[in-house]
């Protein structure tokens, strides 16, 4: 009798542990169906890297080559030309609320605007609207006391076709004569930002 009772105990017991890996291997099946989605559908953000001339063959972000030209609507109802600054150190800022990054370093640029403008600094920020939402970029640049031009992207010309950024935010450094000094592929510090301000605007 006692051997029944034993037999049962160990038969429940394999029961429950096969409920239990089932339950488990459920739960990883879901995370990772939840990690594969999210990397389908989480907007394109990448580590920090500077492009160099040799970085991206084909692509119009080459340095010592002209900045390409665009026209944008501002937050403002504006327009803006990127060509009516010739003569100015521009520095065009991709971004979008709900980058990270670019929260992070919005206080820099509005920092260095305020700092530089008298000197012929010129920041456009370009904001990603064909991804982002009006609303969000109001309250964002109302956050932040932006004060240089926000320029609308509401679909995508500017962002993925004139300039194919690969990610945001993305800094782009334009010299007075019009030629691109840098580019910047993610989050930029103040002490970098400081240096190449200061090459555009010499």
């Amino acid at each position: 009798m006692r051997r029944k009772k034993v037999m049962k105990g160990d038969a429940m017991d394999s029961s429950l542990l096969r409920i239990r890996m089932q339950k488990w291997v459920i739960l990883v099946a879901l995370i990772a169906t939840a990690l594969a989605i999210g990397a389908l559908v989480t907007p394109r953000m990448f580590p920090r890297q500077e492009i160099s001339q040799q970085s991206l063959p084909g692509s119009p972000l080459v340095v010592g080559k002209p900045a390409p030209d665009f026209t944008l609507p501002t937050l403002d109802g504006a327009e803006v030309s990127l060509s009516q600054f010739r003569g100015q150190a521009v520095l065009i800022n991709f971004w979008a609320s709900w980058c990270f990054s670019c929260r992070e370093e919005m206080p820099e640029m509005v920092r260095m605007y305020e700092s530089h403008k008298a000197e012929g600094l010129m920041i456009l920020g370009v904001n990603l609207t064909f991804q982002d939402a009006l609303p969000d970029v109001q309250a964002f640049a109302s956050e932040f006391n932006i004060t240089f031009p926000v320029l609308l992207d509401e679909d995508g010309t500017v962002t993925e076709r004139t300039y194919q950024i690969p990610g945001i935010p993305t800094n782009i450094f334009v010299n007075r004569d019009g030629t691109i000094e840098r580019v910047q592929v993610g989050l930029i510090k103040g002490e970098q930002l400081d240096q190449y301000v200061a090459e555009i605007l010499e």
